[in-house]
């Protein structure tokens, strides 16, 4: 499975390339098993295939029937918030991160309970029980899929 997730993304993307990605692992009636990626890192995308395919979908390769791939594109950081409000929740995903970029939340564009990118942010801060002020940043993926 391995070579077909890298076979997939080089269609598209350079393996030098240092690139973001999240994978999400689905079973055969496309409950979500895991999604987990990565936003910051130094390593090459063939690094970060390798090592998210080791980390999570090897666990659950047996159950896994589809994969999406989401490769991340355009992060920007909201500075101006009425911009940011008027953004469409279906279709950005929003991300929190604490200023030095230690620690980041993210949530999924068309999150059903999601309405308006106030309330995903409200969302995010609640669940996480974040006291203290973060930066707003949004960004789009290229989505690639993977049925076995």
């Amino acid at each position: 499975m391995l070579e077909e997730i890298k076979k997939l993304i080089y269609t598209k993307y350079k393996p030098e390339n240092k690139i973001w990605l999240f994978f999400s692992l689905f079973d055969d009636k496309w409950k979500l098993l895991i999604s987990n990626g990565v936003l910051t890192t130094d390593k090459t995308l063939e690094e970060m295939i390798t090592l998210l395919y080791n980390w999570i979908l090897k666990k659950q390769e047996s159950k896994t029937k589809h994969i999406i791939i989401d490769i991340v594109n355009n992060i920007i950081e909201q500075k101006d918030i009425n911009t940011f409000l008027n953004m469409d929740p279906k279709t950005n995903w929003v991300l929190l991160a604490e200023i030095t970029w230690e620690k980041t939340w993210i949530i999924l564009p068309n999150t059903k309970w999601i309405t308006s990118m106030k309330q995903a942010v409200a969302w995010i801060k609640s669940k996480y029980q974040l006291q203290w002020d973060v930066t707003i940043s949004t960004f789009t993926v290229d989505e690639l899929i993977l049925d076995k």
